[in-house]
């Protein structure tokens, strides 16, 4: 008999066999194995093969999975379960990885209140920051979650100034608009922040805004939750993952099929909320306001309509994923 982990030490002769448990080296002189299942043992010394003998049969093959010299992993790709075990199995202890970003979030906006605290007339409780926490987790980032700031320049100043200090990217959500409260825009310039682009033509998330303060990076989202959502996985998702050194940057995605119209009457591109079942057929999640996390907590993908466009159940669409990443 020969336990995993130890060799036999002779050559098996024609005509015997040796007892092998699961894992354990193929003794010299086989070259397959029987199940037990598929034998009988006659006395002491004789074995009854019951099934017929395929050489090489239940036996792992030396380079069968991966052949020497072949690549297992490549600079810019993720470390999977997967990939992981497979370095594991090669014997490789040590692998260079991306150092994480560290990613200050930063919600600002007199009317919210901290979860745990009693709603007040005119005011809600802040989601933009739990949920920017989770996708900035699933981007590789790690993510602090500064206090709830007012729509008060000074306080606004006072925060940001400390989330550059510790944080290589900032995400603010609320006050990139053009209200008379946002204030973002024009703190961020005071500070001495250079502002490269503000706007963008897609919904929900028109009010968007990228900057740059002594080689850090702002990202201004907007304040509605779905907006901040969206704007989150086009636009700030690609940049963490390549300060990663990733190569894929896009988000997964795959053709499926409508089950019913998705309409576009506006003219920016839409990035509407959809569901995809478990038959790859495709349905709107719901309401599609920009404030509409109902709608969003039902979804599982986006579907990217042109302006004023109709696609008709039955076509073909390509579904953005954020919930098969690994």
């Amino acid at each position: 008999m020969t336990p995993a982990g130890t060799l036999f030490e002779t050559e098996v002769a024609a005509g015997c066999c040796v007892k092998v448990m699961t894992g354990s080296a193929l003794p010299a002189g086989t070259d397959a194995v029987v199940m037990k299942e598929d034998t009988r043992l006659i006395g002491d010394s004789t074995v009854q093969i019951l099934d017929r003998v395929r050489p090489w049969e239940h036996v792992r093959l030396r380079g069968e999975d991966v052949k020497s010299g072949e690549v297992i992993a490549q600079a810019g790709q993720r470390l999977s379960a997967g990939t992981l075990a497979v370095l594991s199995s090669a014997g490789v202890e040590i692998v260079t990885v991306a150092q994480r970003p560290q990613v200050g979030i930063v919600a600002t906006g007199s009317e919210l209140i901290e979860l745990g605290n009693p709603i007040r007339p005119g005011h809600i409780h802040e989601s933009n920051r739990i949920m920017l926490a989770e996708l900035v987790r699933k981007s590789g980032g790690q993510p602090t979650v500064f206090p709830l700031v007012e729509d008060k320049p000074d306080a606004i100043r006072k925060l940001l100034e400390h989330a550059f200090n510790s944080c290589d990217i900032v995400i603010t959500t609320g006050g990139v608009s053009v209200g008379e409260f946002d204030f973002v825009k024009d703190v961020f310039t005071q500070m001495g922040g250079a502002i490269d682009l503000w706007k963008v033509n897609i919904k929900p998330g028109k009010p968007f805004v990228l900057g740059s303060l002594r080689d850090k990076v702002l990202f201004g989202l907007p304040g509605n939750p779905v907006s901040a959502f969206v704007t989150y996985l086009l636009l700030v998702r690609p940049t963490l993952l390549a300060m990663q050194g990733a190569t894929q940057l896009a988000l997964p995605s795959h053709p499926s099929n409508l089950a019913e119209p998705l309409v576009n009457r506006g003219n920016r591109r839409h990035f509407m909320r959809v569901h995809v079942d478990s038959h790859g057929n495709v349905r709107s999640a719901g309401l599609q306001a920009s404030h509409a996390l109902g709608s969003l907590s039902r979804a599982n993908g986006l579907v990217d309509v042109a302006p004023e466009t109709v696609l008709a159940a039955g076509s073909t669409v390509s579904v953005l994923r954020w919930d098969m990443e690994t």
